[in-house]
């Protein structure tokens, strides 16, 4: 079943996206008033879900839940953001990503800032994870002046963050599973 879940303000706590990756963001010159992005994987953190009332009933209400498929999340009344891309070297060593290089040593990153014009009503929304291009972990800052955040994504795509840990392969973005 489709869900649509509101992040505006203090509900953007709700979800924890670290383990997310950014799918589709296109980095646009000038800022447009309304954003959406796909993200594969975010977690519906407990307390504050009720997943046996609100998505399913055979949920468990007292765990943490991963979204293991793909999501949408959609912002407006946008007035401003930045983002940081740490590119990853396609080389790995010892089975880890590295943060790929400039010829000086330096870590090669890429930045872009759309200029925010403040108002009383900023509110400040920031997404710390993979993004998928250009590869690399990404700090994401999106200001909106008062506007809707949602993410929209498919229950049945929901399993327990304990499964997900245990299993990361299974779960994690894989571009055959997200092109079904």
């Amino acid at each position: 079943m489709n869900h649509v879940v509101d992040l505006t303000k203090g509900n953007f706590d709700r979800i924890d996206f670290t383990k997310a990756k950014i799918i589709d963001f296109y980095c646009q010159h000038d800022l447009p008033s309304s954003l959406e992005f796909k993200v594969w994987g975010a977690k519906l953190l407990e307390p504050r879900w009720k997943h046996s009332e609100k998505f399913d009933s055979s949920l468990p209400e007292t765990e943490d839940m991963y979204v293991s498929g793909l999501g949408i999340v959609k912002i407006d009344k946008l007035i401003g953001g930045n983002i940081e891309v740490y590119a990853y070297d396609n080389v790995k060593e010892f089975n880890l990503t590295k943060v790929a290089k400039n010829c000086d040593g330096s870590d090669l990153v890429f930045i872009w800032d759309w200029q925010c014009i403040r108002t009383d009503n900023v509110d400040e929304y920031l997404w710390e994870c993979v993004i998928s291009w250009p590869y690399g972990f990404c700090n994401l800052h999106l200001f909106s002046d008062g506007g809707k955040v949602s993410f929209e994504f498919e229950s049945n795509n929901m399993v327990s963050a304990r499964d997900y840990v245990m299993n990361t392969e299974l779960y994690r973005f894989n571009a055959d599973r997200a092109s079904r």
